[in-house]
């Protein structure tokens, strides 16, 4: 009985680490944010957002001079790096807060185009204290 509840409970783990670490690869470092928390930050309006697969979670978004994302659970929020260009009217291709920056790739293919909104295909530069990771998803950018 032992050893059939060690075995049960060697494969929940290794279903969840297994999840986690593709979720890890998927999205690197950057974890979902909510609408509370751009609420928190001030952003509200036209502005872009970033997810790793279609109708998945936000992982960054960006309005004006505000872009927030969330590491290791907490909330960060990011300001225009210097040299950042235009990307989108409102918001810019570079961002940092400290230890963090966030450059995205966008490659200006539309995928999508709604009333408000266009999706394109973007890949997100993130550097986390020093650690380069890029990852390939999607950007949604309107009001």
């Amino acid at each position: 009985m032992r050893l059939k509840t060690l075995l049960m409970t060697m494969a929940c783990f290794a279903t969840t680490a297994t999840s986690s670490a593709a979720t890890l690869k998927r999205n690197g470092p950057l974890q979902a944010t909510t609408m509370r928390d751009w609420r928190a930050a001030g952003m509200d309006g036209t502005g872009c957002y970033w997810s790793a697969r279609r109708n998945g979670p936000v992982l960054f978004a960006a309005n004006g001079r505000t872009g927030i994302t969330r590491v290791a659970g907490r909330v960060v929020v990011l300001e225009p790096a210097p040299g950042a260009r235009e990307l989108f009217p409102f918001t810019y291709d570079a961002w940092r807060s400290p230890g963090l920056t966030i450059r995205i790739l966008d490659t200006a293919v539309v995928r999508a185009m709604g009333d408000e909104t266009v999706t394109t295909d973007a890949t997100l530069v993130v550097v986390l204290r020093g650690r380069i990771i890029k990852t390939r998803g999607s950007m949604i950018c309107g009001s």
